[in-house]
């Protein structure tokens, strides 16, 4: 069972993101219930409220909804989520984990709304080793990290934390040298659950030799793996943070 502290964490972070996005809380609304794979009438009748409601609020048809209306949003998802055992909030609260703060992420980006992974694929010059039909499924943001400060600076706990918490982003991983530890850390963090927590794809950088079994891996994990030919790490954060899916 999911602890309490968990989920007060996980709706902490879900209500601050949704009220300091000035420009567009509904867009983060909307972003935010189809990580939970919740539809707006599902979620509408569990609040006891019209689908246009919820529309309205996630199309910016209402403006700056209030602190009790997020809250309720908020406590509605992962309620309703609780209800199917809770498997989202377990991937979901990964990300926000308070130990996983590090120097080894590079950057870290959400979008606000559901980007094929292709777009990103596409941006950072990559070549798709594993599962190129997959690419269309949408990721929301990217965990972008150096894996040389990761192994230094993260227990092997943590990396696996790291690792499994980026369900539905991309994951960018810098300085490789094989790939095979990020690969085999990948598969490891989903041991033990029930639900398929794992990157929607990833993005090796700097790999010298592929390791065989890093390609093997992502390929029974239906995960599609890329290797960038970006020729620099400060390359790849330049354009990993230029990066704009609305174009």
């Amino acid at each position: 069972m999911h602890s309490s502290e968990a989920l007060q964490r996980l709706a902490e972070a879900m209500a601050g993101e949704i009220c300091l996005a000035e420009s567009n809380p509904g867009a983060i609304m909307r972003r935010w219930r189809e990580r939970f794979n919740i539809s707006q009438k599902r979620l509408a009748k569990h609040l006891s409220v019209s689908p246009s409601v919820i529309s309205d609020y996630e199309s910016g048809r209402r403006k700056s909804p209030r602190v009790e209306t997020i809250k309720r949003f908020v406590e509605g998802l992962i309620e309703m989520d609780g209800e199917e055992g809770g498997r989202v909030a377990v991937a979901l609260e990964k990300l926000i984990a308070p130990e996983i703060a590090s120097d080894a992420i590079i950057d870290s980006r959400e979008f606000g709304f559901p980007v094929p992974s292709r777009l990103l694929v596409e941006h950072l010059d990559c070549n798709v080793l594993t599962h190129h039909n997959l690419l269309d499924r949408d990721i929301y943001g990217y965990t972008a990290l150096d894996s040389i400060r990761a192994i230094v600076s993260l227990t092997p706990q943590q990396l696996l934390k790291l690792y499994g918490g980026t369900t539905q982003r991309g994951a960018i991983l810098a300085n490789v040298s094989t790939g095979r530890s990020p690969m085999v850390a990948i598969k490891a963090s989903q041991i033990g659950t029930s639900v398929a927590v794992k990157p929607a794809v990833v993005i090796l950088h700097g790999v010298k030799e592929l390791d065989p079994l890093a390609v093997k891996i992502a390929d029974s994990i239906h995960l599609p793996l890329c290797v960038s030919e970006i020729s620099s790490t400060e390359e790849l954060v330049r354009e990993i943070r230029s990066f704009d899916p609305q174009i």
